[in-house]
């Protein structure tokens, strides 16, 4: 960096801006020190089931099941994404007044400052992290109660099933978080009391810690717990009714299967008092207005919402031909039939089909397929959400534009207009449809009988499948909006979507000579739920099994499974499209980053094979296994290494393995360890990809069951 001015105690200010990803990196703050991969959790799990026979034919159940929870997750300090004015009082402020309102000489203005009054100035505060605060402690307490009762029996041929039940849960978690008014309150003073955002770091440590913190009173006059409480429940009632020979066709007996069920959802979201609109924060500098009081949380207010649902299904098990019909190359042919209806009492009805066959060529050769149609209705959130904020980044491409015409960049991966506090607010959609596929699928199923039975029996499996998705919810995104308001601008217009600070003095100079016009920063970006484009996955499965059973060494059994993602597709619509035929033509920057549907195989966490094999031995009381797992590896577009290639995250195979002995108790024993080899999760943006691969490399364990 070099020491503009030394203030002491190891703590220099230095102007301008440093890239922290070559020669300062280690300047960047280490979020992973100290902090938890995965939360503490203390469960508790109680279930009770209980029937009686009411008559002969008719016998009434009930449930009872209560879950309870605790965890705790150590996260990095908090972080300062809300941009607050740091008063010219501040009594560490380097550009402070000559003098306090008390008329005592401030010790901390520099020296020699020009352009600066003997009033002082005021600092702007972003990106700051209150290491000296301490970790952010997150604890969240959650229960979950199910209470369930029906009755089942026999009637006309038909075995029929009908019940009630109830399920609520509710979670509340806390966190502590900094107070944006006392934050600017305590900023004010013009006493040592005042908190401290100049004290620096620690020069042994430069990506962690600080070794000069502010007072613990002026900590404590501005941290806060946060707590936000969620609950959900479920009301249902349902009848089932099913017979294996409603009537009989030449090849067997027909099977039906009848459903009615009636449900009432309900969800509300209380947010804390200080980013739900109750206690806002307004600058005393600038007079601007918050709507959240939270330093590192977008505003977010109450929600709750409520959906009835009814609906009803029909199913037929179907034989075509049987065995005994004796007709060449057709051993055996069912089809199964079905139908669900929903009705929702928020956005309308939905209905769809299910057809399924079986094709025994011969004993041991089955052609089997399926097709069938699928939805899943928005959840109450997503149709009922008034706006609330998200803290979003992205790169604000029309000032790049700016940086490149005036020569101050050579190309876009050289731009640093990063929005890294910009808020999203997101809406909900009452006008929301819901999410509909079409999923095909067929496949072929071999058991060689031919294999003398003294080398076990084998299954071998190969099937290829298809969904196509319509109407998928989801968001524009903020990166999306911000390569639109480029592309507007470069053109003469803007994006009303992206909200911006009048032009300052600083952004008019940005834009001088451009011929652009000047855009002062981005403050929000506007979003809502919609039913995005058309979207297609297909896949082929692969399965092997192998089984020796009850030989005088024990029973084998191996199991082999592969899947390969071939086709992950997406229509990227009219304003993807029209940003690529821009960028294309040159009207934006051939560096515009933009979300490319075309093919998402193998990118963000979507590999193209997973493969997963296991051997398992049993003889007497005593059992033991072995099982593999490999994902294969994936880039992620969005880092890109030196090369300018996106990062490839690695490959991963796994190891694991067990022996446990059964006493004549009922007592279970098992010794396992997991990622024998130790290979641990490959290295991602993260540190590692939490979606696809587990965080813990080799560990050893010990499970002690009982049967009463």
């Amino acid at each position: 960096f070099g020491c503009g001015v030394n203030v002491g105690g190891d703590i220099c200010i230095a102007s301008g801006n440093h890239n922290f990803n070559m020669a300062n990196r280690d300047m960047r703050y280490d979020t992973r020190v100290d902090t938890t991969v995965r939360p503490s959790v203390e469960r508790a799990n109680l279930f009770l089931t209980g029937r009686y026979d009411l008559t002969p034919d008719i016998e009434a159940f009930g449930e009872i099941g209560y879950y309870s929870a605790h965890s705790r997750a150590v996260q990095p300090p908090v972080v300062n994404l809300n941009q607050i004015w740091i008063p010219a009082s501040n009594y560490y402020n380097p550009f402070g007044p000559v003098r306090f309102a008390d008329g005592s000489l401030n010790p901390n203005r520099l020296p020699n400052l020009t352009g600066v009054s003997t009033a002082g100035l005021p600092v702007l505060m972003t990106n700051y992290r209150f290491v000296d605060a301490g970790f952010q402690v997150v604890k969240v307490d959650n229960y979950q109660a199910r209470l369930l009762g029906g009755l089942r029996g026999e009637w006309r041929g038909f075995n029929w099933e009908t019940a009630v039940s109830y399920s609520e849960a509710e979670a509340e978690d806390s966190s502590p978080n900094i107070n944006m008014t006392a934050l600017q309150r305590q900023l004010a003073l013009s006493t040592p009391d005042a908190y401290n955002p100049f004290s620096g770091g620690c020069v042994a440590t430069p990506s962690f810690g600080d070794c000069s913190p502010s007072s613990q009173a002026a900590i404590d006059a501005i941290v806060f717990d946060m707590r936000r409480i969620s609950r959900t429940t479920l009301a249902m009632a349902d009848l089932k009714l099913s017979r294996g020979d409603l009537f009989t066709l030449p090849a067997g007996p027909v099977g039906v299967a009848f459903g009615l069920e009636a449900r009432r959802e309900t969800q509300s979201d209380d947010r804390d008092e200080n980013i739900d609109g109750t206690f806002t924060f307004t600058d005393m500098v600038t007079g601007e207005r918050n709507a959240s009081n939270v330093s590192a949380v977008s505003p977010n207010p109450d929600t709750k919402g409520s959906r009835e649902v009814f609906s009803t299904y029909l199913e037929f098990a179907v034989p075509l031909v049987s065995p005994e019909m004796n007709i060449p190359l057709v051993n055996r042919i069912d089809v199964q039939l079905a139908g669900r209806y929903e009705h929702y009492s928020d956005f309308g009805s939905v209905a769809k089909p299910k057809i399924a066959a079986a094709w025994d060529i011969v004993p041991g050769v089955r052609v089997r397929g399926s097709y069938s149609e699928g939805f899943r209705a928005p959840n109450l959130e997503q149709t009922n959400a008034t706006e609330y904020g998200r803290l979003a980044t992205g790169i604000d491409y029309v000032r790049c534009e700016a940086d490149l015409r005036a020569g101050r960049i050579s190309n876009f991966a050289q731009c640093s207009q990063n929005t890294s506090s910009v808020s999203l607010l997101v809406a909900g959609n009452p006008d929301l449809e819901p999410e509909e596929s079409t999923n095909t699928s067929y496949g072929l199923v071999l058991q060689p009988h031919f294999i003398p039975e003294r080398f076990g029996s084998f299954t071998f499996t190969i099937d290829r499948w298809r969904i196509e998705q319509e109407k998928i919810v989801g968001l524009l995104g903020s990166q999306t909006a911000l390569a639109l308001d480029y592309l507007n601008r470069v053109q003469g217009g803007t994006n009303p979507l992206v909200n911006r600070r009048a032009p300052t003095p600083e952004d008019i100079l940005l834009f001088q000579g451009t011929g652009l016009t000047p855009a002062g920063e981005v403050t929000s970006i506007n979003d809502r739920f919609i039913n995005l484009q058309p979207q297609t996955v297909s896949g082929l499965d692969l399965a092997m099994n192998w089984s020796l059973r009850r030989t005088r060494y024990g029973t084998f059994t191996l199991n082999v499974n592969a899947s390969k993602l071939e086709e992950f597709t997406r229509d990227p619509g009219d304003i993807v499209n029209a940003l690529f035929a821009a960028r294309a033509d040159g009207t934006i920057n051939a560096g515009t980053t933009l979300p490319d549907p075309s093919q998402l195989i193998g990118q963000n966490g979507r590999p193209e094979w997973r493969v997963n094999a296991s051997l398992t031995w049993r003889k007497g009381p005593w059992r033991s296994g072995l099982s593999s797992q490999y994902i294969s590896d994936f880039e992620q577009p969005g880092l890109l290494g030196v090369s300018g290639n996106p990062f490839v995250v690695d490959s991963r195979r796994t190891i694991n393995g067990y022996i446990d002995y059964a006493f004549p108790d009922e007592t279970r024993v098992r010794l396992g360890g997991r990622d024998l080899t130790n290979e641990g999760p490959p290295l991602a943006d993260n540190g590692y990809r939490g979606t696809v691969h587990s965080p813990w490399g080799r560990y050893w364990y010990v499970n002690v069951s009982k049967t009463f």
